[in-house]
């Protein structure tokens, strides 16, 4: 194995990573501040042509999901409209915090998390651009 199939491969295993990291993240409603369904997610799969299979583990959906989209080189339209969504839910979750002050303050953690969770996701599409770019450049003919 060349150098360049080397780096090719290492960044590939570091796209899946971190999308096994984000899945984790976002079956969890306490990191992420509220709750990301499988109809939400099959939703963007489905209206990007990324094949998707509900199954009973949210997790183990949301990885498959992301990486059939990997597969289909469609991962940054994917995370684009998951971005979208979240923040759809945390607008909805600021007007409750703002028309129900005391309540509020019990919803405010939600709001914290989304900043957290937007940062992991364009991590995400940070690292799947620069194996894109090495695709692409491995891929040519010298």
């Amino acid at each position: 194995m060349s150098l360049d199939e080397k780096k090719l491969y290492v960044q590939g295993y570091g796209v899946l990573v971190a999308i096994r990291q984000l899945a984790r993240l976002l079956s969890t409603p306490a990191k992420v501040g509220f709750y990301i369904s499988v109809p939400d997610v099959l939703e963007i799969a489905e209206s990007l042509g990324v094949p998707a299979m509900p199954r009973n583990d949210r997790q183990w959906f949301f990885e498959e999901v992301m990486k059939a989209a990997l597969d289909m080189e469609k991962l940054d339209a994917f995370l684009e409209e998951l971005t979208k969504l979240i923040d759809e839910r945390a607008r909805e979750v600021a007007t409750y915090v703002n028309r129900y002050p005391r309540a509020g303050e019990y919803l405010r953690w939600s709001l914290e998390r989304v900043e957290e969770l937007k940062k992991r996701i364009r991590e995400t599409a940070r690292i799947y651009q620069g194996f894109l770019r090495l695709k692409k450049e491995y891929s040519q003919p010298r």
